[in-house]
């Protein structure tokens, strides 16, 4: 990365995840410049902070990056005026559209494809553990070989997100497939799609998806319209990697961000196991303790590889799908809605090619009439 210092812009800064890159920035010494018209909280340091009241002058600003950490509808109109400038780079959050609004996935594709601006704008979407230098390393490991498969990934990613006394649980979330598992599968897509060349060409490989789900019991049901998975324990198998994994906001689930990478290195076994929950980080790779920071900051992670991106491959960041761009976005997406189908139909589905991942349509307006209601007597 290089020495001069970074300008980041953050579009959403008083919330849980505009707050933590508000600290990353700092920690990195990077200027900052906010805006948010949320009433500021009375425990930000403001000495070193540009702070804009005006939504105009802070989309114009000369910044190196934007992080829109904003609800949906705000985060949609910011993402459209800046798409049009030229030579903008953009933080966005995911997932990359509503559960029940997949058509905006094909709008915002459509808008950068049609984007005049020059240098065209850089879009990459917020996964934290593909930017994680844990799994920079975890990708350097497996270069060593010269013949390397990789045949089965398993994944835990849960927290206690039903604690009453968590004032964070009560800001509403969408089924957990879309908002927690997205994770994980740009995780799997990130590593697989090092290793092929392309996420692509593990899914052309075919895909296979056997899922269960159970509801979320939040501290605000009034808050939802209609139930939402909390739960989800899935068996995938891309190409010939097989994948089971755990997902979990239910009541007494651990904190965890685990990861166990098993495979096949110039004819001789390897075992990954990697940790990415902040406190507790960790990798181990055939039995031995590769010494990363427990404490290690993720959002400072995503920054500084931002940032050597921009500086090193900035041509790729929105041609190759081993980034975390628009369309490897969309096929996280799609995965999301897959998985989230065969939960809600209870049963394998089968996708041959990624064409066919792209064109699945989920059903979920046409479900959604089928769905429970929370204080309608069907929780269990």
């Amino acid at each position: 990365m290089s020495h001069l210092q970074r300008h980041l812009a953050i579009a959403g800064a008083w919330g849980y995840i505009g707050r933590k890159f508000l600290d990353a920035a700092r920690a990195l010494e990077w200027r900052v410049s906010v805006f948010d018209p949320a009433p500021q909280p009375s425990d930000v340091r403001l000495q070193d902070v540009e702070c804009l009241k005006d939504e105009e002058t802070f989309l114009a600003l000369e910044a190196d990056l934007f992080h829109l950490a904003l609800h949906p509808e705000a985060r949609e109109r910011a993402l459209h005026r800046l798409l049009a400038r030229d030579g903008v780079a953009i933080l966005n959050e995911k997932p990359m559209a509503a559960p029940q609004r997949p058509q905006d996935c094909s709008r915002l594709l459509q808008q950068l494809g049609q984007s005049h601006a020059s240098p065209p704008p850089i879009l990459l979407f917020d996964f934290p553990e593909v930017f994680d230098p844990v799994t920079t390393r975890i990708l350097h490991f497996l270069d060593g070989f010269d013949q390397v498969r990789v045949d089965e990934i398993g994944i835990q990613r849960s927290k206690d997100r039903e604690a009453r006394d968590n004032p964070r649980n009560t800001k509403r979330m969408v089924h957990i497939q879309y908002q927690e598992t997205v994770h994980c599968f740009a995780f799997v897509l990130r590593l697989l799609g090092h290793l092929h060349g392309c996420p692509e060409a593990i899914l052309d490989q075919g895909i296979q998806v056997h899922a269960w789900a159970d509801h979320y019991d939040p501290p605000n049901p009034a808050d939802y319209e209609t139930m939402v998975d909390g739960k989800t324990t899935y068996d995938i198998r891309l190409g010939s990697t097989r994948m089971h994994g755990w997902t979990d906001f239910k009541a007494g689930a651990p904190s965890t961000k685990r990861r166990v990478i098993r495979g096949q290195g110039d004819g001789s076994g390897w075992e990954i196991e990697v940790e990415f929950l902040e406190g507790a980080k960790r990798l181990v790779i055939d039995g031995v303790d590769q010494q990363v920071n427990p404490a290690g900051s993720s959002y400072e992670g995503v920054l500084r590889t931002y940032a050597d991106w921009l500086d090193e491959t900035p041509e790729q960041l929105m041609t190759s799908t081993r980034f975390p761009n628009a369309p490897f976005a969309h096929l996280t997406y799609q995965l999301s809605s897959l998985l989230w189908r065969s939960s809600f139909e209870g049963r394998e589905l089968i996708i041959s090619t990624t064409q066919d991942l792209l064109a699945f349509d989920v059903g979920f307006d046409d479900a959604q009439p089928s769905f429970g209601r929370y204080g309608a007597g069907e929780m269990t």
